[in-house]
C-alpha cells in the first residue's frame, strides 16, 4: 500500500479541503503522513490517535515579519527533505495542497506520484518570493508533471488547462467540507449563545472580514428594510473592518459574533434561517476577478448541508447554482435589494430549503477522491 504523504505550509484546521481529505483516507484504511502545522493540539492528538503520523513542525504566521516567514520556509523544507530522502518513489503518494506548496517542493513532484490540489485559480507567475526559495522553477512544467491536477469548480479548471497547456482536465472536486453528524459535531462545543435570538429568523454571514470583496455595508442596512422577526447575524475573527461595522451598526437586530473554529462553528451555522455571501471582485486584478466571479466557497455546503437557502451578490459561479438547484437568490448591490431577496425566500422557504438540500445531496466527494488513488 502507497502511503499518502500531505504536504502544507499553512494551519490545516482552516483549510476544509485538506481535512475531508484526511478523513476521507483514514476511513479506507489508508497510510498516511503529515506535514504541516495545526495550533490545535487536541486535533492534532485525534488524528495521531486514528493512525495518522503527523508532525506539526511550521508555525506560518501571516503576522510575522517577511524574514522570518522566509527562514520558516526553508527550514520547514529542509525537515521534509530529509524525512523523505530515503522513501522510494513507488512507495508514496504525494499530496501537495495549494500553488505556494507546489511551488516550496516543486522537485518532489518530479520525483513522485504528485497530486496537486489548487484552491484558487493560478498564479499566471511564481511569486518573486518563491522564485529565491525554488530557483528555476517552470510552474507550467511543473504542473504538467504532476499525476493529478485538483480545482475546486468547473470554469477554473478550463483556466488552468487553457492559460498552463495542461495535457488533460484537471480533476474538479468542489470545497464540500467533512461535516460529522449534526448532533456530534465536536467534543469543545461552541460558547456563543444564541438563545436571545433563537425566536428570530437568523440571515447569517461566516467567513472573514475583507474588504472590498466582502462588502458588509449594504447587508447590515438591510435590517432596516425586514420585518421584526429578522436578525443579521455576522461572524468571524476580528479586524479593522469587522470593528468598522461593529461601531456603524451594531445593535439589538445587527448582532457580531467572534470567530469558532471549525467544526464548532456549525452549531451557529445550523441555527440560520438563511445564509449570506459576498463576493466582490477588484477592478484590475484579473487574478482576483476570475477567483470571485467563479468562487467556490465550503460555505454554500456549510448552510446547504442544514437545508438553509442563501442570498448572495450576482457572481456567475453563485447564480448558476441558486438556479440550478432553487437553492438562493442573487441581488443588487444595495440594502433594498437584499432584503427583498430574502422576503421572496421567506414566502416559498420550503421550497428553497429542499433546493439547497439538493445542492448538498449532489456532490459526492468520495466518488471524486477514488480518481485521484488511481
Amino acid at each position: 500500500m502507497k502511503k499518502n504523504v500531505i504536504i502544507f505550509e499553512h494551519n490545516i484546521q482552516k483549510y476544509p479541503p485538506i481535512l475531508y481529505v484526511l478523513n476521507f483516507l483514514i476511513a479506507r484504511g489508508e497510510s498516511i503522513e503529515v506535514f504541516s502545522c495545526c495550533p490545535d493540539e487536541c486535533m492534532v492528538q485525534q488524528y495521531k490517535e486514528k493512525g495518522v503520523s503527523f508532525h506539526n513542525i511550521i508555525d506560518n504566521n501571516v503576522k510575522d515579519p517577511q524574514l522570518k516567514k522566509l527562514t520558516n520556509l526553508l527550514n520547514f523544507r529542509k525537515e521534509v527533505l530529509k524525512s523523505l530522502q530515503a522513501e522510494q518513489p513507488e512507495d508514496i503518494r504525494l499530496w501537495l495542497f495549494g500553488e505556494s506548496c507546489i511551488w516550496l517542493f516543486y522537485k518532489l513532484v518530479y520525483r513522485f506520484k504528485s497530486i496537486l490540489y489548487l484552491f484558487e485559480i493560478p498564479s499566471f507567475s511564481v511569486k518573486f518570493k518563491y522564485k529565491l526559495l525554488s530557483w528555476g522553477i517552470n510552474y507550467a512544467e511543473v504542473l504538467k508533471q504532476g499525476h493529478k491536477v485538483v480545482c475546486c469548480e468547473y470554469n477554473r479548471a478550463h483556466v488552468t488547462k487553457a492559460y498552463f497547456g495542461l495535457f488533460s482536465d484537471p480533476i474538479v472536486i468542489p470545497n464540500k467540507p467533512y461535516i460529522v453528524h449534526t448532533d456530534h459535531f465536536i467534543e469543545n462545543k461552541s460558547t456563543i449563545d444564541l438563545s436571545a435570538v433563537l425566536d428570530k429568523k437568523i440571515i447569517l454571514y461566516q467567513g472573514i472580514f475583507n474588504y472590498p470583496e466582502r462588502k458588509m455595508e449594504s447587508f447590515c442596512e438591510a435590517i432596516n428594510f425586514l420585518p421584526n422577526d429578522f436578525v443579521i447575524c455576522l461572524m468571524g475573527e476580528e479586524n479593522f473592518y469587522k470593528s468598522e461595522l461593529k461601531a456603524r451598526y451594531e445593535s439589538e437586530r445587527v448582532i457580531f459574533l467572534p470567530y469558532q473554529k471549525a467544526p464548532s462553528h456549525l452549531e451557529i451555522t445550523k441555527s440560520a434561517y438563511i445564509g449570506y455571501l459576498s463576493y466582490s471582485p477588484e477592478s484590475g486584478n484579473i487574478k482576483n476577478v476570475l477567483n470571485t466571479l467563479y468562487c467556490a466557497p465550503n460555505k454554500i455546503f456549510e448552510y446547504s448541508k442544514f437545508g438553509i437557502p442563501m442570498i448572495s451578490n450576482d457572481v456567475p459561479a453563485l447564480s448558476y447554482l441558486f438556479d440550478k438547484f432553487n437553492s438562493g437568490r442573487v441581488f443588487d448591490n444595495d440594502s433594498q435589494s437584499i432584503a427583498a431577496q430574502i422576503i421572496e425566500i421567506d414566502e416559498r422557504y420550503d421550497s428553497y430549503s429542499k433546493g439547497s438540500s439538493a445542492l448538498y445531496s449532489s456532490v459526492n466527494l468520495d466518488d471524486s477522491y477514488l480518481q485521484l488513488l488511481s
